[in-house]
């Protein structure tokens, strides 16, 4: 080990206490450490059909591990090694991939966890998280210390940015266990930028227990707010003996059964760098102002920011770890913040059984070719992940059967998870990290196949054996971001996992098939979360959907990439502009197989027509 190494690692365990440790090698399902398996068939259903997403494709992998040529080494740790078996073990670590320095490269930031210490371990304690800056050609390097994000040390779990004073730089929020922190990107006084915590200047509290988060102007007046999920009331003081789901297991994790649920908090921006919590006079669960609805203010793990019904206004939509989803319609109005929890009525809340559903992971993409924003989530064992199809109108009609994502079966617990097309063949595809929550199970395995499914016309085939080396190993996978590291138009992956490294998956998807990216700039800088983005190439219509928070715990590229198939020329683009503004570009303005930025210039407002479908008319 060598001597950098070797400090770093002393540092650490002073960090944390007595019985606390941090080890880069990979864990086992018990948490100990242990070597990967080889080529684990994992929890696929017998019968699953593999399909060939393109015979060029099909000749080599589609995505290849390049990890360890990245100079990206680091390590989500849990605090497993305590045997404190607390439910904060379970949830794991987030991604953020965005360009915080300016120099056209995503960076990689990434959540590091926490430990228990004391004499009794049961001090909870955080490890630090880490920042890579991109280099070029697939080599990254610690910024951490120097970009100002080595502290403060807290039980971290996930990330979210966005450019909250609207100064042009992405700033950083990142959550965890008592607390949170927001990190303004700053410059460092020698060309570079950095990081200052201005948490408390900004008015964001402590005491809580914040998962997922995301950034979108609800109210129109072009500053993000901030939505911050909250799990449940787990505590040392409040911490069950629970046992394990097979009677040879004395003791495992405590599910999120065994803990009343913690309210989200929305957070208005006053403009100014400070918050406002506004979570009551918005109207969220359970502070509805109808006594029939506060009751349960759910379990949140996932949540995106999103334009749901076609209106123009950011919707916001949140995952529920064994409570009904949520759908906030927004109906704010400028300077004051109103949504309405819809999530029952609308179809999105319970599965086709009216149960519901264990869920963690979410998106939200146009997958069949409708022009509207459907719903993905992902769910626990014995669950299907759910599908819910926007058919229009406010409505959406559970359709994972229907789009042949059911064969993949109910053993899988599904975390970071993404709508991205893999191959630019026009289509979005779906990928999932999976992993379980339990140390062990007698029935379903704890490391886990991540799992992408290719779309074919709106109906997904499995192709995770096609995927790459990565894919047809088990993981205990958590948070997961998608971004184009390198620009060549090809989304590439970067996944947590409990306890084992962040992995860097490079998409080698040589297709030939034609794409255009498009990065969308507000007026003013503002905040761009509801934009609904449409290109016509090649006879077809495709829609994209600018969007604050997603998948689980993470932060991808916000750029929006658009596979084109074999059309070679683009016909015409439009952004639909949160808040009703629109505007078109002539499609020989823009070349394919690049990126363009497209600013926002005045425009009318409502300039765009809602079709009676409730999708966007041109």
């Amino acid at each position: 080990m060598e001597a950098t190494s070797l400090r770093l690692l002393v540092v650490t365990l002073l960090l944390c206490g007595e019985g606390c440790r941090r080890d880069d090698g990979p864990a086992g399902a018990d948490g100990a450490p242990t070597r990967s398996q080889d080529d684990h068939p994992g929890p696929l259903s017998e019968g699953t059909k593999q399909s060939t997403v393109r015979s060029s494709a099909a000749l080599a992998d589609l995505y290849r591990d390049v990890t360890a040529q990245s100079g990206i080494a680091f390590t989500y740790h849990n605090g497993f090694e305590a045997d404190q078996y607390t439910i904060l073990e379970s949830l794991g670590g987030g991604v953020a991939l965005f360009d915080y320095d300016g120099d056209g490269l995503l960076d990689v930031f990434l959540t590091g966890g926490g430990c228990f210490g004391g004499t009794e371990q049961k001090q909870i304690q955080g490890l630090g998280s880490r920042l890579y800056r991109n280099l070029g050609n697939w080599k990254f390097r610690d910024v951490t210390r120097e970009a100002g994000v080595d502290g403060p040390l807290f039980y971290t779990h996930g990330c979210a940015v966005a450019d909250y004073d609207r100064d042009g730089w992405p700033d950083l929020l990142v959550t965890g266990y008592g607390r949170m922190a927001l990190y303004h990107n700053e410059p460092d006084g020698k060309g570079g930028r950095r990081f200052v915590d201005v948490t408390r200047a900004a008015g964001l509290p402590d005491n809580l227990w914040t998962t997922s988060a995301a950034w979108g102007d609800l109210d129109g007046d072009g500053y993000p707010d901030l939505f911050v999920c909250q799990y449940v009331d787990w505590s040392f003081t409040n911490n069950p003996v629970c046992k394990g789901s097979d009677p040879s297991i004395p003791r495992d994790l405590c599910g999120p059964d065994a803990f009343r649920g913690l309210p989200a908090k929305l957070f208005r921006n006053n403009g100014n760098g400070t918050f406002r919590d506004v979570s009551k006079e918005a109207g969220l669960r359970p502070f509805t102002g109808d006594a029939r609805k506060d009751k349960e203010p759910g379990k949140q793990l996932g949540v995106v920011i999103a334009d749901l019904n076609g209106d123009g206004k950011p919707d916001i939509y949140v995952a529920n770890d064994g409570t009904g989803n949520f759908l906030y319609l927004n109906r704010s109005t400028p300077g004051r913040l109103r949504v309405d929890e819809v999530g029952l009525v609308s179809g999105v809340a319970l599965d086709d059984q009216g149960v519901a559903d264990g869920s963690m992971g979410v998106d939200v993409a146009d997958y069949d070719g409708s022009g509207r924003a459907s719903i993905w989530v992902t769910n626990y064992e014995d669950q299907l992940h759910s599908l819910f199809r926007n058919t229009g109108q406010g409505f959406f009609v559970y359709s994972t059967p229907a789009a042949g994502i059911g064969s993949l079966g109910s053993l899988y617990v599904g975390f970071g998870t993404a709508f991205l097309d893999v191959d630019n063949h026009g289509w979005e595809d779906l990928v999932v990290a999976n992993g379980h929550v339990r140390r062990r199970s007698k029935r379903v395995p704890i490391r886990q196949n991540p799992v992408l499914l290719h779309n074919q016309g709106g109906k997904f085939m499995d192709v995770t054996r096609q995927a790459g080396d990565y894919f047809r190993r088990a993981h205990l996978g958590r948070g997961l971001a998608v971004g184009d590291l390198d620009n060549d138009g090809r989304p590439d992956l970067v996944i947590s996992q409990l306890n084992d490294p962040v992995v860097v998956l490079r998409n080698d998807a040589g297709t030939g098939y034609h794409w255009l990216g498009i990065e969308l700039a507000g007026k003013g800088r503002r905040d761009i979360a509801g934009a609904v983005l449409m290109v016509e190439a090649g006879g077809r219509r495709f829609t994209r959907y600018a969007k604050g928070g997603a998948s689980y715990l993470s932060s991808g590229d916000r750029r929006l990439l658009i596979g084109l198939g074999n059309a070679e020329r683009i016909d015409r683009v439009a952004v639909n502009w949160p808040w009703g503004a629109r505007q078109e570009w002539p499609g020989e303005a823009l070349a394919v197989d690049r990126y363009w930025r497209l600013g926002e210039a005045e425009a009318k407002v409502g300039g765009f027509r809602t079709g009676s479908d409730g999708g966007r008319d041109w």
